[in-house]
């Protein structure tokens, strides 16, 4: 091998090996902010359809609700009926990952849904979820009021 040879064959081979040293510094950040994302349950993202009352008050009518979770924490709770916003912001967990603290920044009307109607800005809310049931729980003293959700992409025999 020439000395010109070894000279393009070192070239090569160092700047094959700072190329994969960058790509594991990007990954590494990237698994970093993934690792700071993950306190939010991926389980409940995506698109819910309210069921007609709520779990625990048949009186209520929560029909025309529908809510978008996105995987950066923001949703959007509105009346799919009439277009309007109820509360709109991001998704918290609380310290010990039990509840959603449920922020409305967004600016908008602020409407909470019927049974939730003294709701605050920011607002532990319960929560269960499974593939295609979210359940939402809101309390005020010793009553509370639970909405559930079936996600739209539910099967039908699931949506009940």
């Amino acid at each position: 091998m020439t000395a010109k040879g070894v000279i393009l064959f070192t070239a090569a081979a160092g700047a094959l090996l700072l190329c994969s040293c960058a790509k594991n510094e990007d990954t590494s950040s990237l698994a970093e902010s993934q690792q700071e994302q993950s306190d939010f349950p991926r389980c409940i993202v995506g698109e819910w359809k309210c069921r007609e009352t709520p779990l625990d008050n048949s009186e209520l009518y929560s029909g025309y609700l529908s809510l978008i979770i996105r995987s950066d924490g923001n949703y959007l709770m509105y009346d799919a009926e009439a277009g309007n916003p109820c509360i709109k912001g991001t998704i918290e967990m609380d310290s010990d990952d039990l509840d959603l603290i449920f922020v409305d920044d967004s600016g908008v009307d602020f409407a909470p849904p019927a049974g939730w109607e003294n709701m605050s800005k920011r607002q532990e809310i319960g929560y269960f979820a499974d593939s295609y049931t979210l359940k939402l729980t809101y309390t005020d003293n010793d009553n509370s009021v639970t909405l559930v959700f079936d996600a739209v992409n539910a099967p039908n025999e699931v949506k009940n």
